[in-house]
């Protein structure tokens, strides 16, 4: 299957609960809302099989933050990324690792530089940060490394 015939595909299951868009007849994006991200996932494993998670991005967007599943596909070179944005202050998104265990280091790691909340997520300690850290996250647009070090006692030096 290619992008655009899997683009056609969802399309016929989601309707307007996503936005797919082709990049090349090997990549493919679906944007969606968080609530339908597990419906999505759950489509796309029944319907592609060799499924499996590449990676996992966030980002710190100006409409909310951006978790991007990216998966790739055993045997064929289409690649796969599921985008949703959550809203800030306190952007939650559910988790993939009740379904794939191999989301777990990436989803803790998403939340402690991001500040993403992984709703089901049966592990989420902090992977990155220590517990005694403070509850700011280092990759949003509003983190202010001069207002940190100040906080926890350290002079900006350059």
């Amino acid at each position: 299957m290619n992008a655009a015939e899997l683009q056609q595909a969802l399309a016929g299951a989601f309707g307007d609960r996503i936005v797919a868009a082709e990049r090349s007849p090997r990549r493919l994006y679906v944007m969606t809302a968080p609530a339908e991200l597990l419906a999505v996932f759950d489509w796309l494993l029944a319907h592609l099989p060799g499924l499996r998670l590449a990676t996992s991005t966030a980002i710190d967007l100006r409409d909310g933050v951006g978790v991007f599943h990216h998966f790739a596909i055993n045997g064929s070179p289409l690649l796969v990324t599921v985008k949703v944005v959550a809203a800030k202050p306190a952007p939650v998104v559910p988790s993939l690792t009740p379904r794939i265990p191999a989301a777990n280091w990436i989803e803790r790691e998403m939340h402690d530089l991001v500040g993403v909340d992984f709703a089901g997520h049966p592990d989420p300690r902090r992977l990155v940060k220590a517990a005694a850290f403070p509850d700011v996250f280092p990759l949003r647009r509003d983190f202010d490394p001069e207002a940190f070090k100040e906080s926890i006692g350290e002079r900006l030096e350059y």
